[in-house]
């Protein structure tokens, strides 16, 4: 069989020998990097080393990925917040270089703290194409193009640094639905070909442009792609984009090590394994399971040695799978489906926020998808739900009820508020899906 390179176009990859290594190449790739990136976790993470030293495990006795998932525990977010509070350490022990060494560039961002405390994320490096460039590069974003970012003040430069890496120009707009406006004006006159990112709340306010006249399709017809991040897009959401003809690209987190996005077949994020290894266990143990089955995400870092993540289960319920895509590139993708720490379970029926999203799209006064459950326990005797509206209307708890209950076959109590009420609850890109009160 010939190589996969030789039967696509190579100019549609950014690293084609990296991004379509055959599968037992990548996997011996992953071997020996995971082999140097132990001793160093080890030696100078300081939580990992008390993860490790509990277990009774060192580096020196993993010496296969055999032994490496037999023996080497898990960390999660919360371990790292009680290391935080304990220890009065700020990253959780997870800080493995000095970040004022001479010649070491180092930032701070931090994750948006929406199912918790916000942890930091020590960041270290220098100008240049990260991995993303490999992704941007399939949106289409070449040498001389301008590039939105629209992004957080408390995500880091990694974006920018590819940018140029690449030799686009950024332009830069706050991630804000007040906004838009400007960068309508913005995409007129430079005529990006990629934007990073759009997300819910900026579709909102999208819709009601559009409804007031502006012609979206038009005002970004320059775009090759768009990055869509921070939580799933609705059916109904995704089909407004779509008349827009706007190219949206799903861009997801992998367990706090990196970042996968679709390519073009839209099949699937993809999840460099160049850099990062990816388990998916059964939820409520430790057993793996079965390809494109769902399951939580694990994750460990092959590259990151400022922040060395080993085993880090992220709360986060997947499908992954290792079947090579379509567009060549043999790297395993990844579909998110929620958190493990939002799941309810009433009446026996399994519901996490995905399964809610098209009734709520469904009701016209609620199509923006603004809904929380409410989860005052794991196991429910009733699906309570708080739902945003645009207008009110008499029969509109009932009607939602209906939704609910025709796709669910779960009757819930609705409570019913204005969208500003759930959008002030942010970060900007997205809001909590599940509460507690």
């Amino acid at each position: 069989m010939p190589p996969v390179t030789s039967m696509v176009d190579a100019d549609r990859y950014w690293e084609a020998d990296i991004e379509c290594l055959p599968r037992a190449e990548l996997d011996a790739l992953q071997e020996e990097k995971l082999g140097e990136l132990l001793p160093w976790a080890y030696e100078r993470a300081p939580l990992i080393r008390d993860a490790w030293d509990r277990a009774g495990v060192t580096p020196d006795a993993i010496d296969s990925m055999d032994a490496f998932r037999d023996q080497v525990p898990y960390i999660d977010k919360d371990a790292m917040r009680h290391f935080r509070d304990d220890r009065g350490d700020p990253y959780g022990g997870m800080l493995a270089i000095d970040l004022a060494t001479p010649g070491v560039f180092g930032a701070i961002f931090s994750t948006s703290g929406t199912t918790g405390d916000p942890t930091l994320a020590p960041f270290a490096g220098r100008e240049g194409p990260t991995i993303l460039a490999r992704e941007f590069w399939e949106l289409g974003v070449r040498p001389g193009d301008a590039f939105v970012e629209m992004l957080f003040t408390y995500r880091g430069p990694a974006i920018h640094w590819t940018m140029r890496g690449i030799g686009a120009t950024p332009v830069f707009v706050d991630h804000d639905p007040a906004e838009l406006p400007r960068l309508i004006e913005l995409s007129r006159q430079f005529q990006p070909t990629g934007w990073y990112n759009l997300s819910g709340p900026l579709v909102i306010a999208l819709e009601q442009l559009a409804e007031s006249g502006v012609d979206i399709g038009s005002a970004f017809a320059s775009y090759r792609g768009i990055v869509y991040a921070g939580e799933p897009l609705g059916p109904r959401a995704r089909r407004l984009v779509d008349s827009w003809g706007l190219e949206l690209f799903d861009h997801t987190g992998v367990g706090d090590v990196g970042a996968a996005t679709e390519c073009r077949e839209h099949n699937g994020c993809h999840v460099w394994e160049d850099t990062a290894i990816i388990e998916v266990l059964d939820p409520d143990g430790d057993e793996p399971v079965a390809d494109g089955e769902r399951g939580e995400l694990v994750s460990t870092t092959l590259m990151n040695l400022v922040s060395p993540l080993v085993r880090y289960r992220s709360d986060d319920l997947v499908r992954f799978t290792r079947e090579p895509c379509a567009c060549g590139r043999t790297h395993g993708r990844v579909w998110p489906m929620g958190r493990k720490s939002d799941e309810v379970v009433v009446d026996g029926r399994s519901v996490l926020p995905i399964d809610v999203w098209p009734a709520i799209e469904d009701v016209p006064e609620t199509a923006a998808g603004l809904f929380q459950i409410v989860r005052t326990a794991r196991d429910l005797d009733r699906l309570r739900l708080r739902v945003g509206y645009a207008r009110l209307a008499p029969d509109l708890r009932g009607r939602v009820e209906d939704a609910v209950e025709a796709l669910l076959g779960v009757r819930p109590d609705v409570e019913l508020v204005e969208q500003a009420v759930l959008l002030r609850q942010g970060p900007p890109h997205k809001i909590p899906r599940v509460v507690k009160q």
